[in-house]
């Protein structure tokens, strides 16, 4: 019975308004930055000009998706804490990002990520690292808008609004505020979301807290529970054990280094000084993090006994919206899907950005009009925006099909395993060791890439043969799944690694590659900062942000008031609460901007 209720329960108007409400916000803000936009540096890095706080904002919300609400909550559920462990080998990458990288990609100083391979090798080895990465990350951003559309269609519940209408609707948005304001308006977007999500889930943890009688009450549930694991408090914990977290910590360490839309938030700032801020900021954030987000799936375990059992497996993966829908109110409901949603409007209005500013830069102003002027360039990028939009789009409506026979995890997992070592290490190798050449570059990115598609196949091969194998031995499962995955990750990075080094070592490098290798290096040892221009006008995020929570705050309260009137005062108070501290950040940052304003007067 208690399942039953869950399952019948959806969005009502009410969460609909206040979830259209905030997709208009978001859109509003895109639109606001259009009129900032008056160079290319502009549209893809903001101008270097970003507070390094804001970067860092962004950078953290960049890094995760509601896929990130979907596979980690799914791991918490049923396997308990070792999903913090897994998702704190982020903290871990950042260590190297703030003592190193961070300081390194932004001396680099380059407009998009990839600007510095033609400084660094050649044309040729540019332009493989351009098409070879380029699939990746569209491959990757569609699967980050499946997963949202999966996340949306339960809650929603309408019979009309299947996954193809989710996919369509969610690709639609991200796109229009992309398009309109670049850089800035991710930014900008970046740091409502962070507030609108941030009191959203902190509530939602607050009060799975209480549904389960604290900490004491939750542990003491868990542990008097047969059916959950013993190692459920443990931080290594199977089917996830060590191997697979040192692997996922090799892979971590790689995206969090070499990924084309993170890199971008340290050319965002001004200094190599506040892009270390950056990362610890995001190191920071990605600490905290995990223990607010993935409490109510754990939660969940000792909360919602009625999916225990058979329906476990077929429901795990929409844990953390059915704990939601048992136990937030009608109103706030609306405010955390619209939190939730941000993740991912985040990531891909990030992604969107920097695809587009390579295929602009990196491209059509390279090889198709190397003449092009700055206005020509951020038409360009937003035609590109659009385009790539689209293409994701697309690519997300034929992947829903392959949900039918793949888990959305292992096509996630296998994708980047398979072909993120190859691009990133063979980028990253560029940016740092000087004896590795352009044909060594692009040698490691082939051998690795080889490697990933044959072990992709392989598996594939014996997962059809041990099909009904699988399905019932645990052990078989773990080591065509979990361990095969993680010894994969070590094959591809072992198979770059050699690509390289052969190619490096067995080619001579030509003479003109030679001398840009020797000046690329020579400005990397060199600390020059941007001089920025202080005549320019640049809008405070404080300012658009606080009017947008006023805005966004107002209308939770009204619709709390209409609520009231027509009967429905289900958990007032809670209610109140978050409309309140919305509206009060609002205040607080509209003030703090005026301040501001009048102290600089």
């Amino acid at each position: 019975m208690e399942e039953t209720n869950i399952a019948t329960r959806f969005l009502q108007s009410w969460d609909y308004v206040l979830l259209l409400s905030y997709f208009a916000i978001v859109v509003f803000i895109g639109n606001y930055f259009k009129k900032y936009i008056r160079q290319a540096k502009d549209y893809f890095a903001a101008g270097s000009a970003v507070p390094w706080w804001l970067s860092a904002i962004s950078l953290w919300l960049s890094s995760f998706s509601a896929t990130f609400f979907v596979i980690y909550s799914q791991i918490a559920f049923k396997y308990g804490i070792v999903a913090m462990s897994i998702a704190w080998t982020v903290v871990i990458a950042m260590i190297p990002a703030t003592l190193y990288f961070s300081k390194r990609w932004r001396r680099a100083r380059v407009i998009t990520p990839l600007g510095f391979m033609e400084q660094r090798f050649n044309k040729v080895a540019h332009q493989v690292f351009v098409w070879t990465g380029f699939p990746l990350r569209v491959i990757d951003n569609a699967l980050r808008i499946l997963a949202t559309s999966i996340f949306l269609v339960p809650a929603i519940g309408a019979h009309w609004f299947n996954l193809s209408v989710s996919i369509l609707i969610v690709g639609t948005i991200m796109v229009l505020f992309s398009v309109l304001g670049g850089q800035w308006a991710v930014l900008v977007v970046d740091f409502f979301q962070f507030m609108i999500l941030g009191l959203a889930v902190v509530i939602f943890f607050i009060m799975a807290l209480s549904a389960v009688g604290g900490f004491t009450g939750l542990v003491s549930t868990i542990q008097a529970s047969p059916d959950v694991p013993k190692t459920f408090f443990h931080p290594i914990a199977p089917p996830y054990d060590l191997f697979y977290w040192v692997m996922f910590a090799c892979l971590t360490f790689l995206t969090y280094n070499a990924s084309w839309g993170l890199i971008q938030k340290y050319n965002c700032v001004a200094t190599e000084r506040d892009a270390q801020k950056v990362a610890i900021g995001m190191g920071v954030m990605s600490f905290l993090g995990p223990l607010i987000f993935f409490f109510p799936a754990i939660a969940a375990r000792a909360y919602l006994p009625g999916l225990m059992g058979a329906s476990v497996l077929q429901r795990s993966d929409e844990v953390y919206v059915l704990m939601a829908l048992k136990i937030l109110p009608i109103g706030l409901m609306g405010m955390l899907v619209a939190g939730m949603c941000s993740a991912t409007l985040s990531t891909l209005g990030n992604e969107y950005n920097v695809l587009s500013g390579v295929l602009t830069k990196d491209f059509y102003g390279r090889i198709i009009r190397p003449d092009a002027d700055d206005r020509r360039l951020v038409r360009w990028g937003r035609y590109n925006t659009v385009i790539i939009g689209a293409v994701t789009t697309l690519l997300a409506l034929g992947l829903q099909y392959l949900k039918q026979v793949f888990n959305l995890i292992d096509i996630m997992v296998k994708i980047l395993g398979a072909f993120a070592p190859a691009v990133m290490i063979s980028y990253l190798a560029g940016l740092v060791i000087k004896k590795v050449n352009a044909r060594g570059a692009v040698t490691g990115v082939i051998t690795g890439t080889i490697s990933g598609v044959l072990l992709i196949v392989l598996n594939g091969i014996l997962l059809s043969v041990y099909k009904d194998e699988v399905a019932t031995n645990p052990t078989l499962s773990y080591w065509l799944k979990q361990a095969f995955n993680s010894a994969s990750i070590a094959i591809n990075i072992l198979a770059t690694v050699l690509g390289l080094w052969l190619g490096s070592r067995f080619s001579k490098t030509p003479e003109e590659e030679r001398v840009n290798s020797e000046a690329f290096f020579k400005r990397m040892s060199v600390v020059s900062e941007p001089k920025i221009d202080t005549g320019r006008k640049v809008e405070s995020p404080f300012s658009l942000v606080g009017l947008s929570l006023l805005i966004y705050g107002t209308i939770f309260l009204v619709v709390i008031a209409a609520m009231a009137l027509r009967g429905n005062s289900e958990r007032l108070a809670v209610n109140l609460t978050a409309a309140s501290l919305t509206f009060l950040s609002g205040a607080l940052f509209r003030w703090h901007s005026k301040r501001k304003k009048n102290q600089a007067a």
